[in-house]
């Protein structure tokens, strides 16, 4: 059995290989120390892709001796990312549930994660989100559609990540002025008619909202990353953890 630092070196080498396809080498150790310093207890990811931002999140999970993963993928860009085996090395396999199901256990990561073989549709998860990280699209109607769908999920305190928003222009340009509209207690039309009931109105009646713009200083298609911070509206700062008066 691996300790934890056999695990991190372990990660770091495999992810160093395959993390530059999606762009995502570094964003899974900056989403480990997210994690490490948060603590949440349900974390989902929309598209597993090749495992990267899986494993930064689950070796966090189990330092933290809490929480769990639950990561959503049915594989539809296999045969394309095949091409990539060289990278994979050793943890290939011919079949992405096969491929998957191996990291997990290579890595010794079940206890934090549940891999779910699904397409990415009508999710609703039992308990609320702390971690939402969606990795599958990121045009503007994709942004809309997610949020409609997940904000009445998302916990109190909580976050929403977004891969490369920040750096498509319309999506771009759509977050900042969707986010300026919640903050002032107005949900846009175009996100109400997709949402599935009311419940929307309370988070964002409730919640107040930080946009920020995660991009990388490097000249490629996938650098960038949007995080949309909830919160309550109050006074003090969240978590409420150790607030000195």
């Amino acid at each position: 059995m691996m300790n934890r630092y056999e695990r991190f070196l372990k990660t770091k080498l495999f992810t160093d290989r395959v993390g530059p396809i999606y762009g995502t080498e570094d964003f899974g150790i900056y989403l480990y120390s997210v994690i490490k310093m948060m603590r949440p207890k349900n974390i989902l990811e929309l598209g597993t892709g090749l495992g990267t931002t899986m494993l930064w999140a689950a070796q966090a999970i189990l330092e933290n001796n809490e929480g769990i993963i639950h990561t959503f993928d049915d594989g539809s860009e296999w045969n394309h990312l095949k091409n990539a085996r060289d990278q994979m090395c050793e943890y290939f396999r011919e079949d992405y549930l096969f491929y998957i199901e191996n990291l997990i256990d290579s890595f010794e990561i079940r206890k934090a994660v549940e891999f779910h073989p699904v397409r990415i549709e009508e999710i609703e998860s039992e308990t609320p989100i702390d971690i939402l990280f969606s990795d599958f699209a990121h045009g503007p109607s994709d942004v809309l559609q997610l949020l409609a769908e997940f904000l009445p999920q998302m916990n109190s305190y909580s976050k929403i990540y977004i891969d490369s928003a920040s750096t498509h222009y319309g999506s771009y340009h759509t977050l900042e002025k969707v986010i300026d509209m919640m903050n002032q207690n107005t949900i846009p039309r175009s996100i109400s008619e997709r949402a599935k009931n009311d419940t929307i109105h309370d988070i964002v009646n409730q919640s107040r909202f930080q946009l920020d713009h995660i991009v990388e200083n490097k000249d490629r298609a996938q650098n960038s990353t949007t995080c949309i911070t909830i919160q309550p509206y109050d006074v003090f700062p969240y978590p409420r953890v150790n607030v000195r008066y």
